[in-house]
């Protein structure tokens, strides 16, 4: 583990990242700059298809050009 301190697994950030996204008390400007955070994670992890769920779900708006 000596060399990993400090580092967190994308998978493991992901799932507070997006609870930030759908809670109520979150101010917007926050959002926005959580919600950039999540797209370069979706496009450097190719993480499409998490996108296209939760866009159904309506956690994000869907933008055909970044699942292209």
């Amino acid at each position: 583990m000596k060399g990993q301190e400090g580092t967190q697994q994308p998978q493991l950030v992901l799932p507070y990242t997006l609870f930030l996204l759908t809670h109520p008390d979150i101010q917007d400007n926050e959002k926005v700059c959580i919600r950039e955070e999540f797209f370069t994670s979706v496009k450097a992890d190719d993480m499409a298809l998490l996108y296209e769920t939760l866009a159904a779900k309506s956690v994000l708006d869907m933008d055909q050009s970044i699942l292209d």
